[in-house]
């Protein structure tokens, strides 16, 4: 196990190995220590030497994650989703054994996707909880460490128990208009949120420092806006005086360990190169062809202490090596899920 782990940590760091050697170990290592996912692999037939090719590997829905344990190992966190829109007795739980894992997925990703190059330190004004408030929260794992890694003096969080401190983080804003190189973590809601303030105040637009960048992660968490995730980036442009490539959007989940992440300004997003991605036909789970529209799965290395391949609620459609999110699918689209959930045993 200790072996596998290291391999896939030097993998991710500096491409050391070959992806689909180190795919169908961490395939096998799920089916020898994860009892579920031997289970589901029992039932289709699937034996440990068809996970040579990962792409065998069954994907778990991500509804699973709700009922099911999937634990390779101890876990040393517990990541739970937010549980927003079917009560906190539905939300997933991921079982995470390798939380240095997750940091070293962090700090190979983050700073390419979200840091002009070069850059150190920077002032860092976040709208998403920290772990004091959310301790189960991988979201704010994550914050948490990027705080540690890139914050300068003067950082700011503006977030807790009680829901966002718009008040604060507006007067932070103003205050850094003229300076160093700001960067904004949010959420899409609490940006919504933060627009709105900004622009019910007089003299609402601010234009922060040219380079400064804003994270900008998840959905709107059930609400009903009045709005699209392209018209919430289009405000964030105007009301903080940003350019046109300085808002990055990301995309990641509390089931997956790994982030996809747009390019600074763009639609599309790219996985890592150890999280491959498929487009799955939402009744045969088979891959679809490019441009049409499927369930979108990911294979993630990082995942090793729970489950590899996992199956998302999403949809998208692949455009060359990046996907473009379409949004939740419905319950009839979701047949392949369901059936895969079964299989499993997960109420």
């Amino acid at each position: 196990m200790t072996q596998l782990l290291h391999r896939i940590e030097r993998f991710i760091v500096g491409a050391d190995g070959a992806f689909d050697e180190l795919a169908a170990a961490a395939a096998r290592f799920g089916y020898e220590r994860v009892e579920p996912y031997r289970r589901l692999c029992d039932r289709r037939g699937i034996t440990p030497e068809a996970l040579e090719d990962w792409r065998l590997a069954p994907a778990v829905p991500t509804s699973a994650f709700k009922s099911l344990r999937f634990a390779a190992a101890e876990p040393r966190e517990i990541f739970r989703s937010s549980g927003t829109t079917r009560g906190a007795e539905r939300r997933s739980v991921h079982y995470h054994p390798y939380p240095d894992l997750y940091r070293t997925v962090i700090d190979a990703t983050f700073p390419a996707a979200c840091l002009s190059a070069g850059s150190g330190r920077l002032p860092i004004l976040s709208l998403i909880p920290d772990r004091a408030t959310a301790p189960d929260s991988s979201l704010s794992f994550m914050a948490a460490h990027l705080f540690k890694r890139h914050a300068a003096h003067g950082s700011a969080w503006a977030a807790s128990e009680s829901g966002f401190d718009l008040d604060l983080a507006c007067r932070w804003l103003r205050a850094r208009a003229e300076g160093e190189p700001v960067l904004v973590l949010a959420t899409a809601l609490a940006l919504v949120l933060l627009l709105d303030r900004l622009e019910g105040e007089s003299g609402c637009a601010i234009r922060l420092p040219p380079g400064s960048r804003v994270f900008e992660t998840g959905g709107f968490k059930g609400k009903r806006l009045e709005t699209t995730p392209e018209a919430v980036r289009r405000r964030a442009r105007t009301l903080l005086g940003l350019a046109p490539d300085a808002i990055v959007r990301e995309y990641g989940m509390t089931e997956l360990t790994s982030q996809a992440y747009s390019r600074p300004g763009g639609e599309r997003l790219r996985t890592p190169p150890w999280m491959p991605f498929g487009v799955l036909d939402p009744d045969s789970l088979a891959e679809v062809e490019e441009g049409e529209t499927g369930l979108l799965a990911f294979f993630d290395l990082a995942n090793l202490g729970s489950v590899c391949h996992v199956l998302t609620e999403d949809l998208g459609v692949r455009e060359g090596s990046a996907f473009r999110l379409l949004g939740r699918a419905s319950g009839a689209e979701l047949r392949g899920c369901s059936l895969t959930a079964e299989e499993l045993g997960a109420a």
